[in-house]
C-alpha cells in the first residue's frame, strides 16, 4: 500500500517525444551498363511503380515516405510523395475526407464517394484516384490496395492551380496504376 501511495504524489504527467521512423529504401549507387541502367528503371517488388523518365529522385529522406520525387514544371519544381501503410489505412472515404481537410475543403459522404473518385483494379489490386480542386490548390492523390500484402500504397502531389494539374494528372495518376501493374489507359 506503501507503494501505491508513494506513486500518486509525483508532480504532474511526464512528456517524451519519440521520433518518428522514416522508411528506408535501398538505393542502387552506382550503374555498371545500359543494362544495369534499365533494370534500376524497372518495378520492384519493395519499389513497385515506375516513374517518368523526367522526373528525379529527392535523396533527402521524409518522415513516413518511401520516395519523393521532383517533376520539372514551367510553374517550378513539383513534388510528388509515395507512402506506404498497413491495411486500408480508414478506407476510401476516410482519406478522401483527410485530404479535403487539407486543401480546406469539408468532408463528403458516403453517397458522394462514388461520383468524387474514379476506381481501378488489376489481379490483386484495388485502386481509386481523385482531384481535389479548392482555393489553396489542386491534390492529384490515388491510393492503391495490394491484397497480398495488405498494405495500402499513396501516391500523392499538392500544385498551385487547375493548369498545372491538368500537365501532372496522367502522370501522377499513371504512377500510381504501375504499382498495379497497369499502363496509365487501362481502366476496368
Amino acid at each position: 500500500m506503501c507503494l501505491v501511495l508513494t506513486g500518486c504524489e509525483r508532480e504532474g504527467v511526464q512528456e517524451h517525444k519519440v521520433a518518428k521512423g522514416i522508411e528506408q529504401v535501398l538505393v542502387a549507387t552506382a550503374r555498371t551498363s545500359d543494362a544495369d541502367a534499365e533494370a534500376d528503371a524497372a518495378p520492384s517488388r519493395e519499389r513497385p511503380w515506375v516513374a517518368p523518365a523526367a522526373w528525379t529522385e529527392d535523396p533527402a529522406p521524409r518522415l513516413m515516405r518511401l520516395a519523393t520525387y521532383m517533376a520539372p514544371d514551367p510553374a517550378g519544381p513539383v513534388e510528388v510523395a509515395i507512402t506506404r501503410f498497413g491495411g486500408i489505412v480508414g478506407g476510401e472515404l476516410a482519406n478522401i475526407n483527410r485530404w479535403r481537410g487539407q486543401m480546406g475543403l469539408g468532408p463528403i459522404g458516403e453517397d458522394e464517394l462514388g461520383t468524387s473518385i474514379s476506381r481501378f483494379s488489376a489481379a490483386g489490386f484495388d485502386g481509386y484516384e481523385i482531384r481535389i480542386e479548392s482555393p489553396r490548390g489542386v491534390m492529384l492523390a490515388a491510393g492503391v490496395y495490394q491484397k497480398a500484402i495488405d498494405q495500402m500504397w499513396f501516391v500523392r502531389t499538392t500544385v498551385p492551380d487547375a493548369e498545372v494539374a491538368d500537365r501532372f494528372e496522367d502522370a501522377v495518376f499513371g504512377m500510381a496504376r504501375s504499382i498495379a501493374g497497369l499502363d496509365n489507359e487501362d481502366d476496368e
